[in-house]
């Protein structure tokens, strides 16, 4: 699972940029691989139980773009697989997917569960401790930047899915606990979460942190017609593009030691920038950060074999 995240970040770089033919050879070309190393039937069982939810998700963009329906049953197996969910980011990946699939298929059974769990997860796990957010675990012993920005992306994709109020003011509930929240560093990025004395925990800017926000943020602007969330996404993302680098600019983790989840993280974020350069304006931002997922795309394919092969974690070679 170490290689997962190089294929996503090739798929969605190149999905970003789908009217050009040889960005779509080469998002066919990681698909494929994809599918022939971690599409298991069972819904992606090679894959660790959380990450087949991004997956999905990447899989249904590519589709979306390209008419391309040979994954179809993949994603409908791997969206409906909710085993080994145990922790409320868990679930929330699940939430998100199950929407985005819903509207591809219209399968009822889909928005249902996203609706019914995202109630109980915000019923259940939403209190007042460091002034609210929802809580990473059921036992209620961290409050996390991962799993309130799942929620409120979650909210905003239960919002343009049904057109109920309640979700748009449950985004714009999140949003402004998390602003103020203290996990968001004067540079616009964000570590991982709040120390017991609800103070930011000075861990590290893992790229899916900053990933998951942008998108988040950019539906945000989207439901409510205010550029001041897209605006504060457009800073992390630029942040983030500029600081989470090798010096040759290649996207990279503050650290290592991340297990087997780690490397899956850059391809969350991507999947994200792919999503908030799609919707910015043009202008000179846009064309940085266009420039920027080229960069990294490139370094991932000529490191992938042209798509054959997976790659491992550092996208600048050698291992990690």
């Amino acid at each position: 699972m170490r290689l997962l995240a190089a294929l996503l970040f090739l798929l969605t770089a190149a999905t970003a940029r789908a009217e050009t033919p040889a960005w779509q050879t080469r998002a066919a070309a990681a698909a494929e691989t994809l599918d022939r190393i971690w599409g298991k039937d069972g819904g992606w069982n090679a894959s660790e139980d959380w990450q087949r939810f991004p997956i999905t998700q990447v899989l249904i963009d590519y589709q979306r773009r390209t008419a391309d329906p040979r994954w179809s049953a993949r994603i409908a197996s791997a969206v409906r697989n909710r085993e080994g969910r145990y922790l409320n980011d868990d679930d929330l990946w699940a939430v998100i997917a199950s929407v985005d699939a819903w509207q591809v298929d219209h399968d009822p059974e889909l928005l249902d569960w996203a609706a019914r769990n995202f109630t109980r997860l915000v019923t259940d796990h939403w209190d007042d401790h460091c002034g609210g957010g929802i809580w990473w675990d059921p036992k209620h012993s961290y409050k996390n930047a991962i799993t309130n920005e799942l929620l409120l992306t979650a909210a905003t994709r239960l919002y343009r899915a049904t057109g109920q109020e309640a979700y748009r003011d449950w985004a714009s509930r999140i949003w402004g606990w998390f602003a103020a929240s203290g996990m968001i560093g004067p540079d616009g990025l964000i570590n991982d979460g709040l120390d017991a004395q609800c103070r930011n925990n000075g861990a590290p800017r893992y790229t899916y942190n900053q990933g998951v926000l942008l998108g988040g943020l950019s539906d945000l602007t989207a439901i409510t017609g205010d550029p001041q969330y897209r605006t504060a996404a457009l800073r992390t993302a630029l942040a983030a593009t500029r600081t989470l680098v090798t010096p040759q600019g290649l996207l990279t983790e503050p650290s290592d030691a991340l297990g087997r989840d780690g490397p899956m993280f850059k391809g969350v974020f991507v999947y994200h920038l792919g999503h908030l350069v799609e919707a910015l304006p043009d202008g000179p931002e846009r064309a940085e950060l266009r420039t920027w997922l080229a960069r990294n795309s490139d370094a991932v394919w000529a490191l992938g074999g042209d798509g054959s092969e997976p790659i491992d974690g550092l996208w600048s070679g050698g291992a990690g």
